[in-house]
């Protein structure tokens, strides 16, 4: 079997897997989960995958809670992920990331995602290669799915397809946003296909998961991963929202050890929402897994700082 023929089963695999989870338990969006005939649009994520509660998946606010045709979001994520100096020793300001990120409904269910990557701070040598500044870009599409047939009236559902486009550093796409921004050797093109999900478990609880299947081509050999963000979020009034964090994010060729690029989130996060500007604070481990990027879990903390506008 070649790895086109293994990637598109595992990703055939984890689509049959999540969507029937996603639509018999639920997952409403964060602003339009009062109850209504019909359910508000479905949570659309960042290009690249992240925390399911970080602030761009917090739909844009309009008069009955659901984003419209011609809105949109733009905003800028700094990011300060513990990462090694030319002598190997970990710190919190070795690196520090920013990514501009943007959205665009093009249609009330559709909206095109884009991400630009950059290392601002970096070390001039990692593994006997220069880093570079610019990781590349990401560019995708988000759609919200209608609420399926059998879906249960006891939750708010909602659900979402989303297909993105990578022109990136070799293995970039397989980063999370929790990692310290390596960007080492040419562009390579790729993509990511995945599922929206979230569920409305009380009038305060969500719950949230974006999972993605990623493969980008190589100098040698293409990479093949998954990445499974996950969050409960607690939602404080109109303007506080407290979420825990979680993600198992794999390396190439889909493997979860450490020593094998695999990696363990966990971290919690406050948003916070005045008018149309929304603020997020998160801070939190990388990974509890030792071994590949990090070798220790004091190694992988990571501090991130968002600001969006949303119209």
């Amino acid at each position: 079997m070649n790895s086109w023929q293994r990637s598109a089963l595992v990703f055939i695999a984890l689509v049959a897997l999540t969507v029937p989870a996603s639509a018999q338990s639920g997952w409403p969006e964060d602003d339009a989960n009062q109850s209504s005939p019909m359910p508000a649009p479905a949570t659309t994520p960042p290009p690249k995958p992240t925390m399911a509660s970080d602030f761009d998946t917090v739909p844009v606010d309009q008069d009955d809670g659901k984003p419209k045709r011609g809105d949109f979001d733009a905003g800028g994520r700094v990011r300060f992920p513990s990462g090694p100096d030319e002598m190997g020793e970990y710190a919190t300001f070795n690196w520090v990331a920013v990514d501009l990120t943007g959205r665009y409904f093009v249609l009330d269910f559709l909206s095109i995602d884009g991400n630009i990557p950059l290392a601002i701070i970096k070390p001039d040598s990692f593994g006997g290669a220069e880093p570079s500044v610019f990781g590349g870009m990401t560019l995708g599409l988000s759609a919200n799915l209608p609420k399926m047939p059998f879906a249960p009236d006891a939750y708010k559902t909602d659900a979402g397809l989303i297909l993105t486009g990578g022109y990136m550093r070799e293995g970039a796409m397989l980063l999370s946003d929790k990692d310290f921004p390596v960007f080492i050797g040419d562009f390579k093109p790729g993509f990511e296909a995945g599922v929206t999900a979230k569920v409305q478990l009380s009038s305060l609880i969500d719950v949230a998961t974006a999972p993605v299947f990623i493969y980008q081509t190589g100098t040698d050999e293409a990479a093949n991963a998954i990445q499974i963000p996950l969050s409960a979020i607690v939602k404080l009034g109109s303007v506080l929202k407290v979420s825990a964090d979680a993600g198992f994010f794999s390396g190439d060729d889909f493997s979860f050890k450490g020593d094998g690029g695999g990696r363990i989130a966990l971290g919690g996060a406050l948003d916070v929402k005045i008018g149309p500007i929304v603020t997020h604070a998160g801070i939190g481990a990388a990974s509890l897994l030792t071994g590949g990027l990090y070798p220790s879990i004091g190694d992988s903390l990571y501090i991130d700082v968002n600001i969006k506008y949303a119209k």
